[in-house]
């Protein structure tokens, strides 16, 4: 049985990051990365709708959610922003564009991402375990035993880079926390996010397909908790499209769930006032088609169903006006973690200490989703991936330096 430095359990964004970083310190066949696919960064394919949304412009830790503190995603951020992914993968010879406040690879394709890692750790001759579950982690902190289906390796440190329990078609089914929960360690409670969401229908019938530009605005009741301007899906089941994914995460845990649309940048009263003004110029206008020319006619005529006004008089317009700047939806549930782009909840931070090492299992780390903080929409997690990648290496690298001083 092989002895390595530092065993990667996980070949996604965070474990290839890892494995990058520490093969250049250690040399890569002192660190071996173990992946249950037959591939790794199968995940990575998948981000940014393919483009590869490796950051964003404005990462800050108020676009992350977490069940404990979010202190330590704070100065993780702090040190290993944007600025530093941007450099990490350039060193590695990718660029990066802009599209708005989102950052790709030049080429918007995320297959360059990881052809750029697998490169570099081909070059580092980086120990690559594909088809290799960690089943188990034994042992104690010097000597860690994982245990594959056919295979046990040894290393003195261990990271936990795994996934969360989103998108099991990349093999992250959320199995992979039984490891850790036989050791004692806290699990948050795990659920879906940047996912589509499933809302009562009634008031959507006959709008499937349509895809409109809106503010949609996330409420537990009638608290407000964060708004978004994007698109809105309609489906048979709810809503998708980015305000959908966006406000998904902003919904996990309330009590009364609700999306409310505004269709039109016009503000209410000048919305009715315009209505009004048209009922009276044009008489034949009915009040089913009153919204048409404004809004999409189908929407349009939701829209005012919903409003229940059968007539075109003065108050109705009124009604309709606020129904258009106000169009509320209940919210029911998701498409659940088959569909979810990441995981809410994972290792609680009270488990965790400096560099994200576990504290009932000195030597082993956690890294990226596994941890319990999960980002925006929009570049956050590929991000969070690196800068805690990053934070893990810089504690191992930071002991094994005082282990050679010694």
């Amino acid at each position: 049985m092989k002895n390595y430095e530092v065993a990667v359990s996980g070949g996604g964004f965070s474990g290839l990051v890892s494995a990058i970083i520490l093969s250049e310190f250690f040399g890569g066949e002192n660190v071996l990365v173990l992946e249950k696919n037959d591939r790794v960064g199968k995940k990575i394919l998948a981000t940014g709708n393919g483009r590869g949304n490796v950051t964003n412009s404005n990462v800050s830790a108020g676009n992350y959610h977490s069940a404990g503190t979010i202190t330590d995603v704070a100065n993780t951020l702090e040190k290993y922003g944007n600025k530093s992914i941007i450099a990490f993968f350039r060193s590695l010879g990718v660029p990066v564009t802009a599209d708005g406040d989102r950052i790709y690879p030049a080429s918007l394709q995320a297959n360059s991402l990881l052809d750029a890692m697998r490169a570099k750790l081909e070059y580092l001759k980086t120990d690559i375990k594909t088809n290799a579950e960690c089943l188990k982690i034994d042992g104690e902190r010097g000597r860690y035993v994982i245990h594959t289906p056919e295979e046990k390796f040894a290393a003195k440190k261990v990271i936990f880079a795994t996934g969360g329990k989103a998108g099991k078609q990349y093999g992250t089914d959320g199995s992979a926390f039984e490891i850790l929960k036989k050791h004692g360690v806290k699990i948050t409670p795990l659920f879906p996010a940047i996912v589509q969401l499933k809302t009562e229908t009634d008031g959507i019938k006959g709008l499937k397909g349509l895809k409109e530009k809106a503010l949609v605005t996330a409420y537990d009741g009638e608290k407000p908790l964060k708004s978004f301007f994007g698109d809105v899906l309609f489906t048979d089941y709810g809503v998708s499209g980015n305000a959908a994914f966006y406000l998904s995460s902003y919904l996990v845990g309330a009590k009364n769930p609700q999306i409310s649309i505004s269709f039109t940048g016009m503000e209410q009263a000048e919305l009715a006032d315009f209505l009004k003004e048209k009922i009276a110029t044009l008489p034949y206008v009915t009040a089913d088609d009153v919204l048409s020319g404004v809004i999409n006619k189908q929407i349009g005529k939701a829209i005012v169903k919903s409003s229940g006004v059968k007539t075109t008089d003065e108050s109705s317009m009124e009604r309709i006006a606020r129904a258009a700047k106000d169009f509320r939806l209940k919210v029911v549930g998701t498409l659940g973690f088959d569909y979810a782009q990441v995981t809410r909840g994972g290792v609680a931070a009270e488990e965790l200490g400096d560099g994200f090492e576990l504290k009932k299992m000195l030597g082993v780390y956690v890294a990226g989703e596994a941890l319990d903080a999960d980002g925006d929409c929009g570049g956050y997690n590929l991000q969070w991936a690196y800068s805690s990648a990053r934070a893990v290496c810089d504690k191992i690298i930071a002991e094994a330096k005082k282990t050679e001083a010694k």
